[in-house]
């Protein structure tokens, strides 16, 4: 009798688990035919992208609504939307010709409905109407790139040059989407060289190129030997000992090796003498290291002055605005929190570039109008500065 209750127990058990087993192995949803198709499709054409609205099937497995199309180069491009929400809008467009949508229902079970078309046509791709006001010139060691992009699409800006061999050959790459592109390609001689710049974005796709021949203006580093401390009535004193000397010293560190300002009001300005009078065309400024990158007295916002006769009295007579800066973190993490990426764009330290049109230089004033501890700090400091342009 014993022996039947176990055996009974054990078939019972077995039945049950196996019963279980079967039932997992349902779908979680009906597997069903394909869905009804999208219905009332109509379109609204943006910059290289196309918006379309719809009214969806009454399905209650629903997933997702496909749109599909084969773009310019022979692609199939395929977006999907939830089935949340009523519209889909597909980007990256070539051209402004007209291309045949088609739009999907599917299902949980990845069944598609009928195809749903519309004929469709994009507005101009933002790079193309920014390539339409890509301007070169000539520029201190090398070429200045200027273009206009109003709707901030993210655009790649391609240099080339043509080699000894006759070749055009892939210089670098620039990537903003700033609504005004101003790049300047360096590292160039001060000969006639034939440039060739083109725009790209997202998407890959490209624009026409523009050719140019110019004679890159000659640019060198000053010698920083010849830098001088200048102490003028209305400067800010020094602070913890680390002299304005330092900022010339070609030591980029945290502790120690770099110029520390007093504790005072802002704004507050340094200046000191290059040595020589020169036409400037660009500086690159290091912050402070460590712990202290985008954080604490490393300037934020400031401007950089030039005079050739600085009066004596440190009033602003005779000093010309050079160039007004803003130290910008890359990740734009909040104060104290760095990225991998932040920390590498402040050991390559910021450069701004000087513009054509500014004078010839011999004295230098550099104004920080607030840090990175905000507007509220009492003290700046910069490890490095390194001054380009032509002292002859």
């Amino acid at each position: 009798m014993k022996r039947y209750i176990k055996m009974t127990s054990w078939a019972l058990l077995a039945a049950a688990f196996f019963g279980c087993e079967r039932e997992q192995l349902k779908p979680l949803e009906s597997a069903g035919g394909s869905p009804a198709p999208v219905s009332n499709v109509t379109y609204e054409s943006l910059p290289g992208a196309v918006k379309m609205t719809y009214s969806l099937p009454a399905d209650k497995d629903l997933l997702y609504v496909q749109a599909v199309y084969t773009n310019k180069y022979g692609k199939e491009v395929s977006v999907k939307a939830s089935y949340y929400t009523n519209s889909i809008t597909v980007e990256g467009f070539a051209d402004t010709a007209k291309y045949k949508m088609k739009l999907y229902a599917v299902n949980r079970s990845e069944n598609k409905s009928a195809a749903s078309e519309i004929e469709v046509k994009a507005n101009t791709p933002p790079v193309y109407d920014a390539f339409k006001t890509v301007q070169l010139k000539e520029d201190f060691g090398g070429v200045n790139i200027h273009y206009n992009n109003p709707s901030e699409a993210d655009l790649a800006v391609v240099v080339c040059y043509k080699d000894s061999t006759g070749a055009f050959v892939l210089y670098e790459t620039f990537y903003s989407k700033q609504k005004e592109g101003n790049f300047t390609s360096r590292g160039f001689p001060s000969e006639q060289t034939e440039f060739a710049v083109y725009l790209r974005d997202r998407w890959d796709n490209r624009t026409d190129t523009v050719f140019q021949t110019m004679t890159p203006i000659f640019e060198k580093e000053l010698d920083k030997s010849k830098f001088r401390a200048v102490v003028l009535p209305t400067d800010i004193a020094v602070g913890w000992g680390l002299p304005i000397p330092n900022l010339w010293n070609g030591k980029i560190a945290a502790e120690g090796e770099m110029w520390h300002s007093a504790d005072g009001a802002m704004p507050m300005h340094v200046s000191f003498d290059l040595g020589v009078t020169a036409k400037l065309s660009r500086f690159v400024l290091w912050q402070r290291r460590g712990v202290w990158i985008y954080n604490h007295g490393n300037p934020r916002h400031y401007e950089v002055w030039g005079s050739v006769n600085p009066p004596s009295d440190g009033s602003w007579n005779n000093w010309e605005k050079l160039v007004e800066c803003t130290s910008v973190k890359p990740s734009g993490q909040p104060t104290g929190m760095n990225t991998t990426e932040d920390v590498e764009a402040a050991a390559r330290g910021e450069e701004f570039n000087i513009p054509l049109t500014a004078p010839k230089v011999r004295y230098i004033r550099v104004k920080v109008l607030d840090t990175w501890i905000g507007k509220g700090g009492q003290a700046a400091h910069i490890s490095e500065m390194t001054f380009y342009g032509n002292d002859k």
